[in-house]
């Protein structure tokens, strides 16, 4: 916990406009200063921020307070992340009282990767090694400067082979702290080596700046055949959830709008020398879903620029759907001879990229369109799959108006009716429908049959409850009824049957003799039988005698009884439709039917204290 004395000398310092200006691009206004919002698209500022009450207002999204306040809705901070943030901006140091554990291994962690990446920077630039290959490389073969060099930290791993897990003990960490930070390995001959070494490092900060972990460039292919290898996965450093250079973009892809996505940590480096600064990496990994969602915080509006060769063309592909599903706007870079951002950044003057960029970037249509006609030419059976896929695609698109734009675009490129693309994306959904329901109903299948014992297991307890407690009165708002009265009542509304026969004769039974009794106790009040169910005794069903929290207990059972009930009926429906269902408004009936049986069962489940 920080200090109370520590959280006001951090907000006395900091400087709002200052510290949003990180963020948003500020223009002078009388006493305040005002921008564009980051949190909606628009072209009047309408984010006010005042210096002198050290708060802002953003009028178009209603969001507002003071700079803590911005930090945890624009950077998605915690409270105490962004006192940290601030912290570490304007050099105060933060007096803690008490922290948890998690927290202590975290800080440790962050301490060890930013030791290591002192220690990096120190071979890069003070010793003969590092000077002879890392700077050597990186100035003479990737035509780096030193600025750009030192603005992202770069540095080197020597050749030795635990140096860097020696010096890091030296500084108190213990051996365990620096291999779970992913900088050092345990071998099986009790020695501990580290992980990089003879490479260049690639810092990892994340949004605050702190470094997470680093990746490592061989330049020696004799001594490794891998020419990147990344940090181990930590409490802080998972690979598919960060994007390399995102710390140092993320000012520029608010103020353009828009993200560059490039492959490789030497792309964004090239660029960023270049002067495009809103682009970030995803780091050597395949893209996933949250770093897509890492780049959508910031804005709504991709360039993929992918490399040029087969392996960047076929990640551009398996990207497109990914992001169209994010409801992000999509543009692809068409590169096909082989060369990547480092080289076209080198080969361009800054005006002649803009105009190349113009010239060569696509909406998804065209894109696979190009690449139909670059590699398979005229061949039918080829453009058909073409087809299916551009459909595939559009498929995800959830915006209405988008998704027609882009039939008229395929239509258009592909010289095919759109009568007969509508006909064939509509198929497509059928079959995608079909394929979920498909899925849906195994997992339902396993659910139910892993679920059956636990079904029976309520019937039992059902009819225990019956044949124990089926007279007990319990108590309800409106009045009290007893216990049989309440199970038949349920059993009438949803229309309940138990699984097995027997229990279900049981309980026929006893609702029959429950029915005589009390038109016997209506006939003659005076002579009033006690309802009894010891004869169940004598046909070997046991019966016991515990009545406590008779009411909790009944309405538990009951609700656990519809839930799997209503279940069941979800996974019928699901097979019908598979099976029968043809027209649309069938299907139109069945999904209205699903949504309302959902929505019961969450219901039920709400009731239950469960979470859906």
């Amino acid at each position: 916990m920080i200090s109370k004395e520590t959280v006001k000398k951090i907000l006395s310092i900091s400087c709002i406009e200052d510290v949003i200006g990180d963020f948003v691009e500020l223009k002078k206004s009388g006493f305040n200063y005002r921008g564009l919002s980051p949190f909606s698209n628009e072209k009047t500022p309408s984010l006010i921020v005042s210096p002198t009450k050290k708060i802002w207002k953003d009028f178009s999204s209603g969001k507002g307070g003071n700079i803590l306040t911005f930090l945890m809705e624009h950077e998605h901070f915690t409270y105490k992340e962004s006192l940290r943030f601030l912290a570490k901006k304007y050099d105060v140091k933060i007096d803690e009282i008490e922290d948890n554990k998690d927290n202590e291994e975290e800080e440790k962690l962050y301490l060890i990767q930013d030791y290591a990446k002192r220690f990096f920077i120190h071979q890069l630039y003070d010793t003969k090694e590092g000077q002879k290959n890392g700077l050597n490389y990186l100035i003479q073969k990737r035509g780096f400067d030193i600025k750009i060099i030192q603005k992202f930290e770069l540095g080197y791993a020597p050749i030795s082979c635990n140096l860097l897990t020696k010096t890091v003990s030296k500084q108190g960490f213990k051996i365990r702290d620096i291999q779970q930070s992913g900088l050092t390995v345990f071998r099986k001959t009790n020695h501990f080596f580290d992980c990089f070494r003879q490479r260049v490092m690639f810092p990892i900060h994340n949004l605050s700046g702190k470094v997470i972990g680093f990746g490592g460039r061989n330049i020696n292919s004799v001594y490794s055949s891998t020419k990147y290898i990344n940090s181990s996965e930590s409490n802080i450093f998972q690979k598919s959830k960060i994007l390399y250079g995102l710390f140092q973009a993320k000012k520029n892809i608010l103020k353009e709008n828009f993200c560059y996505l490039v492959e490789g940590y030497t792309d964004v480096i090239s660029l960023h020398q270049f002067g495009i600064k809103n682009v970030v990496s995803s780091s050597g990994i395949s893209l996933t879903v949250d770093q897509i969602l890492l780049i959508k915080k910031f804005t709504k509006n991709i360039v993929l620029f992918y490399d040029g060769d087969r392996s960047g063309i076929k990640a551009s592909l398996r990207g497109i759907n990914m992001i169209l599903e994010q409801e992000m706007n999509l543009r692809i870079l068409f590169i096909y001879n082989g060369e990547d951002p480092d080289f076209i950044s080198k080969k361009y003057s800054f005006s002649q990229f803009k105009d190349f960029v113009a010239k060569n970037s696509y909406n998804f249509v065209s894109f696979k369109q190009k690449i139909y006609e670059k590699f398979h030419k005229d061949d039918p059976i080829k453009k058909s799959f073409l087809v299916k896929n551009i459909l595939n695609s559009i498929s995800k698109i959830s915006n209405i108006i988008q998704k027609e734009l882009y039939l008229q675009e395929a239509s258009k490129i592909l010289n095919i009716r759109q009568k007969i693309l509508i006909s064939e994306l509509r198929r497509i959904k059928e079959k995608n429908a079909h394929k979920f329901s498909s899925i849906q109903i195994k997992r339902d299948s396993k659910f139910f049959f892993k679920k059956r014992n636990t079904l029976l297991l309520l019937e039992e307890e059902l009819i225990q409850l019956i044949l124990n407690h089926g007279n007990k009165i319990i108590k309800k708002k409106a009045h009290n009824t007893t216990v049989i009265e309440e199970v038949l009542r349920v059993f009438k509304s949803y229309n309940l049957r138990f699984f097995l026969k027997k229990n279900q004769e049981i309980f026929n039974q006893v609702c029959l003799r429950n029915k005589q009794i009390i038109s016997s106790n209506s006939s003659n009040k005076k002579n009033t039988k006690s309802y009894s169910l010891s004869k169940w005794d004598r046909k070997g069903i046991q019966v016991s005698s515990q009545e406590d929290h008779m009411n909790q207990y009944i309405h538990d059972v009951l609700l656990r009884y519809k839930s799997l009930h209503i279940s069941k009926l979800i996974q019928k429906e699901i097979i019908h439709y598979q099976n029968y269902l043809t027209k649309d408004e069938d299907r139109e009936a069945f999904f209205k039917k699903i949504m309302y049986l959902t929505n019961v069962k969450n219901e039920l489940h709400k009731k239950l204290h469960r979470y859906v």
